[in-house]
């Protein structure tokens, strides 16, 4: 995938570039089923998952030879980087392979560095700390966690800063490529109901976790850039989801911190 798009301002949230474009796991799906119909001609049984199974997509990468696995828990390819959808297929037939002559980070911190909830080091990944993971939980987040939240949905701070990205020549796939979508309006998001958001952005992989998610970001989003004028329309959504318990400690601790800067 190519960088992130330019930024529309304080107004929008962005979404993590792997969510760009067609929902990948519908798109390697299509893909990778069409495989396996080849496959049943030769009488050679198969199976496949894209992200949604037992199977690590990551480690099978690595057993592959398709690269390492760096301090910021990406698969890095020698041509491409970090920046791969991951799918995996299963067949009953042998295959030969030519393993990826060996690499490391070296001794580059940078994502280490960079990573704003120190998530990452050079011996574990505190997932419950990631940024990327957060913006997907459906769970009581600690206000500090959550005064760090940059992105609608994910997060791309370890691979932006990431050496083995410069001077990839990612390739172009027009099913993948950025659009509107890529940049959601909070306050449009806001007080768009959520079937009317899961209807609208049902092609991408950011609803995978449901319109309500979203919201709790769009939230956090509107506290840390203070945007203060939005303040009743964050004590309306808080209201509305008061019965959702995960959504609501969420949003109490927003619209706190919200009005002890009114």
């Amino acid at each position: 995938p190519d960088t992130q798009a330019s930024n529309k301002g304080r107004a929008f949230g962005y979404v993590s570039r792997y969510a760009h474009g067609r929902d990948y796991h519908l798109e390697f799906e299509s893909r990778l089923k069409a495989v396996q119909t080849a496959l049943n001609t030769h009488r050679i049984k198969s199976t496949y998952q894209v992200d949604k199974g037992f199977i690590d997509e990551r480690f099978a990468a690595l057993l592959a030879g398709l690269g390492y696995l760096g301090h910021n828990q990406f698969l890095i390819h020698p041509t491409y980087g970090t920046h791969l959808y991951l799918g995996i297929l299963l067949l009953d037939a042998p295959l030969s392979t030519s393993p990826y002559h060996k690499d490391d980070c070296g001794d580059c911190t940078r994502c280490i560095q960079a990573c704003p909830t120190d998530a990452l080091s050079q011996t574990t990944y505190h997932v419950s700390r990631c940024l990327s993971y957060l913006s997907q939980a459906k769970a009581d987040i600690d206000l500090a966690y959550l005064k760090k939240f940059n992105y609608l949905f994910g997060c791309d701070i370890c691979q932006d800063v990431c050496p083995k990205n410069d001077a990839i020549n990612p390739v172009k796939r027009a099913v993948f490529e950025s659009d509107d979508a890529a940049q959601i309006h909070l306050e449009t998001l806001l007080k768009m109901s959520n079937k009317a958001i899961m209807k609208t952005y049902k092609n991408y992989a950011f609803t995978w976790r449901g319109a309500t998610v979203l919201k709790r970001n769009a939230l956090a989003l509107l506290m840390n850039r203070n945007m203060q004028t939005h303040l009743p329309l964050v004590e309306m959504v808080a209201k509305t989801y008061q019965h959702v318990p995960w959504f609501s400690l969420n949003a109490e601790k927003i619209v706190t911190e919200m009005r002890k800067k009114a």
